[in-house]
């Protein structure tokens, strides 16, 4: 299930620090890009909630000088590229 597998993604990460991938498989129209959504917006819900996310409101990560960006808005923000792909033309579309 696609929120059991996020849950679980998302746990051995927090605990352990351990970088996580999910792949996502199937054949044409069997759903591959609405489970990617709902994997995303999981996960981007989880760790909003896990902590209080820094917005984009002029913060500044003293380390880099970038702007900090909370994990809920990264994630969200590469849903569109996520979806470039789960719309890439195939032998079977």
């Amino acid at each position: 299930h696609v929120y059991g597998t996020a849950d679980a993604a998302y746990g051995q990460l927090t605990r352990y620090g351990k970088s996580q991938s999910c792949i996502v498989s199937g054949e044409s129209g069997a759903g591959k890009t609405e489970a990617t959504k709902i994997f995303l917006q999981f996960i981007a819900e989880v760790s909003s909630q896990a902590s209080n996310p820094t917005k984009s409101d002029g913060n500044v990560d003293e380390k880099t000088g970038n702007e900090k960006v909370s994990l809920q808005e990264q994630i969200l923000k590469a849903n569109p590229l996520m979806e470039a792909f789960g719309n890439a033309k195939t032998l079977r579309n």
